[in-house]
């Protein structure tokens, strides 16, 4: 388990009240050990979904969507917007389609993280403007090592970088004036970035190699020695840790350095549009990675120079405008990749994954994350009722999840793989948690509300619990089913006989039976799946699945949750 300072929360609430007043523009903040974003005076929880990458190509496609996902319960939607139409004609910006979407999700009320595809988007360069792309002298294409002139934008091009920031500028600017209500309250710069080769080789990129090391990313090595990331810690080291000289003296002549230097000059470019932006208008800002589909990978056959894991301590050095690095997960093994990207100096943040809403929980219990996004939401979770439903819980549950991040006393719970049970301890408890259906979603939550009492939330779960202390005897008192409205607790059954064991476990039924997905499935997708592709690392199957319940306090202590047991 993740150390917490379980005391700062009652700091933190009475603070951000004293601040941060209605009408402010969304930051970030801390609150024990974990970050959140502050909108509207209050901390929020990104229940969210990213759309497909045309959908907000014409306001005529976009309009029906927004009440879709507002009947689909999520509260923020991640939009693309396009530098090409944009800025069709250098100078000449058109906010057509910005206004548009923050009008259509204000009045559905959602909130709006906006994605910039402008220099490169998947490791490619196909959404810059047709005027950047006729203008190859102007606008640098990177090459291949056999001279080929790639479709990409070279990193390595100081006017394409000040275009892309002086529309990106313009782009901020403009949110800032027509958005009074804040209903933009995030900007990811660019998307998966890199380069689908070894390197860049112009000319200017190989002599580079031969540059010195920047003192910042010297200083900046020096500083976190202790908690480099290995990738770069061995290189460093196998030359000796020199505290200067140019890339190749500092970490080998190898296929590392070449993917340290496109980083550093990719986190560069992008910080510097961010920069720009910002200047305009502070919205917190991100970068999301194309991550490692294997370990062995080589830089290439992912983006090189993208903020995958293993360089994240670049883009900290190179990219201070960025608050996160983001991984798009699509693979199953979400807990490892998970753990790659949470540090103390990055909260997690997942605009991209599949539609599976125990990762949603598990990621906002266990990992205090921001965000949970499955990608082209609006077609892949449509039919997903099973999801749909999973979603509406998390709404009842934001305000909860919120006061407890950061604290210790919350838990995710996700079955991936032939897991069958997971043991945690909370406080004077050990719980034995069992993964109960070997072919449906297993998920959920358990939050530590005082000493002896805990809410739990999910689906096909049982719990055990019992005294940490072998000395003692712990067990269940009562056990009560409900929901939130409006923030209020509201039992709405006790369960005991058959539906605990008579108290010997709290089994985590869910609620009603929905359509959708069945079977866990450990085929990765693709980075980024194509329409039409299955959504989620399930097999595709439909069938009835019950969507996640609720399990806490008494009637008689609304407010506060069930006690479960004295030890």
């Amino acid at each position: 388990m993740k150390p917490h300072l379980g005391s700062a929360i009652i700091l933190f609430i009475f603070t951000q009240s004293c601040v941060f007043a209605a009408g402010a523009i969304p930051q970030l903040m801390r609150n024990g050990n974990a970050t959140q974003l502050i909108v509207d005076g209050k901390p929020f929880l990104m229940i969210a979904g990213e759309l497909h990458n045309s959908s907000a190509s014409t306001l005529e496609y976009l309009e029906p969507i927004f009440p879709r996902l507002k009947s689909m319960h999520l509260n923020t939607v991640l939009v693309p917007v396009a530098w090409e139409q944009f800025e069709p004609a250098e100078g000449q910006f058109d906010f057509t389609l910005v206004d548009g979407m923050i009008s259509q999700a204000k009045a559905n009320e959602l909130k709006l993280v906006v994605l910039w595809f402008a220099s490169w988007k998947n490791g490619q360069s196909s959404y810059a403007p047709m005027w950047v792309k006729r203008d190859s002298q102007r606008f640098w294409r990177a090459v291949t090592k056999e001279r080929n002139t790639l479709e990409t934008l070279s990193s390595f091009c100081d006017e394409t970088r000040k275009a892309d920031a002086r529309a990106f500028a313009a782009l901020m600017k403009h949110i800032k004036s027509v958005d009074d209500d804040k209903t933009v309250i995030m900007i990811q710069p660019e998307n998966e970035v890199g380069i689908l080769q070894e390197m860049d080789y112009r000319k200017e990129a190989i002599e580079a190699l031969q540059q010195n090391v920047p003192k910042s990313l010297i200083d900046y090595m020096n500083l976190h020695r202790n908690d480099l990331n290995p990738h770069i810690l061995e290189a460093w080291c196998k030359q000796g840790f020199p505290a200067r000289g140019n890339w190749l003296e500092l970490f080998g002549d190898d296929t590392a350095t070449r993917e340290f230097l496109m980083a550093w000059q990719m986190a560069n470019y992008i910080n510097a549009v961010a920069k720009a932006g910002q200047q305009e208008y502070p919205l917190p800002m991100f970068v999301n990675a194309w991550i490692l589909q294997k370990p062995e990978d080589l830089p290439g056959t992912y983006p090189n120079g993208g903020p995958v894991a293993r360089v994240m301590d670049i883009y900290k050095a190179a990219a201070p405008n960025l608050f996160a690095i983001c991984p798009d997960i699509y693979l199953p093994n979400f807990k490892d990749i998970c753990e790659e990207y949470v540090r103390s100096d990055n909260p997690l943040l997942i605009p991209e994954s599949t539609v599976d809403a125990g990762r949603a929980f598990y990621a906002f219990a266990e990992h205090d994350a921001l965000c949970y996004s499955p990608f082209g939401v609006e077609e892949r979770a449509a039919n997903d009722l099973a999801f749909q439903g999973a979603y509406a819980v998390l709404n009842e549950l934001e305000h909860i999840i919120l006061r407890y991040q950061g604290t210790g006393k919350l838990q995710g719970l996700l079955r991936e793989g032939e897991e069958t049970s997971r043991h945690i301890t909370m406080g004077r408890y050990s719980i034995e948690v069992v993964y109960e259906k070997e072919h449906e979603p297993c998920y959920g939550l358990v939050i530590q509300t005082e000493e002896n009492a805990f809410l739990v939330a999910g689906v096909n779960l049982r719990l055990v619990f019992t005294s940490a202390d072998k000395e003692k005897i712990g067990y269940i008192g009562q056990v009560w089913e409900g929901r939130f409205v409006d923030n209020q607790w509201k039992p709405i059954r006790m369960l005991n006989g058959d539906e605990t064991y008579h108290n010997e476990a709290l089994r985590v039924f869910g609620r009603e039976p929905r359509i959708g997905a069945m079977a866990i499935s450990q085929q990765p997708l693709p980075p980024q799946p194509e329409a039409g592709q299955h959504h989620s690392v399930t097999s595709g199957e439909k069938s009835l699945v019950n969507t996640p319940g609720i399990y806490g306090s008494s009637p008689e202590s609304v407010g506060r949750q069930v006690a479960f047991g004295r030890v």
